[in-house]
């Protein structure tokens, strides 16, 4: 399984580019930080292909605060007779975790569909969910 869920900030600004077939991909790193606060963030390159890519390259900017899902691709490459190994996240799904305004609400999407938001960048409200008809027992001891 190779699945990769990350929380950062941007290192600079996303970089929007189209190919040769028109497809938009995006290039950013994501500067995430560690369990404990001593030791130093660690700096991930990430790409995005296609709306996705526009979404960020339109709305993000260095320093946001984003949460992304993908995952992890290798690829080697040679300059000058030397080879070079690139590791990178390919994004599947971004969640921007601040807005322009507040710099505290989300936006959400992912590659296969248009963006979702929750009354134009506010958090979405809980509901409770609909009774299936099930009857849980509440069990103040856990089976483990």
């Amino acid at each position: 399984m190779n699945l990769v869920v990350l929380t950062g900030r941007l290192v600079r600004d996303p970089e929007l580019k189209y190919g040769q077939s028109g497809m938009a991909y995006c290039k950013f790193t994501l500067a995430v930080n560690r369990m404990r606060k001593d030791d130093p963030a660690d700096f991930i390159s990430c790409a995005a292909f296609g709306k996705t890519a526009e979404l960020i390259g339109e709305y993000l900017r260095k320093g946001n605060n984003t949460g992304v899902q993908g995952r992890i691709q290798t690829s080697t490459y040679e300059v000058n007779g030397e080879k070079r190994y690139r590791t990178e996240v390919i994004v599947d799904r971004i969640e921007f975790l601040e807005s322009r305004s507040s710099g505290t609400n989300s936006f959400e999407t992912d590659s296969n569909s248009k963006p979702k938001t929750a009354n134009s960048y506010n958090q979405p409200k809980y509901t409770e969910p609909k009774q299936s008809g099930v009857v849980e027992e509440e069990d103040d001891e856990f089976p483990f």
